[in-house]
């Protein structure tokens, strides 16, 4: 007799979320800021909320990392820092 395995996946744990949120963030950071971070952001709202929902330690440390890029890629983009108003604290 063989006994059966169940193994449960938790659906929705953030990670994609930050994962994607991350290498969007890098994009911002070293192609076109204007259109990436802004996206990161955005992925990154996503992936925090379904992370911190779920109870996901891991995801929610992959936003974090997100966040942090997507705050250097901004801080990086003289034309989002001129937009949001701060170029000239720089």
């Amino acid at each position: 007799m063989s006994e059966a395995q169940v193994m449960q996946v938790k659906q929705g744990t953030g990670m994609v979320a930050g994962i994607i949120a991350c290498v969007l963030a890098v994009l911002g950071i070293l192609f076109l800021g204007t259109i990436f971070v802004p996206l990161a952001a955005i992925v990154a709202i996503f992936g925090t909320i379904i992370a911190v929902k779920n109870k996901n330690g891991a995801g929610i440390g992959v936003n974090i990392l997100a966040w942090v890029l997507t705050i250097v890629g901004l801080f990086t983009s003289p034309v989002l820092l001129t937009i949001i108003g701060i170029s000239s604290l720089s």
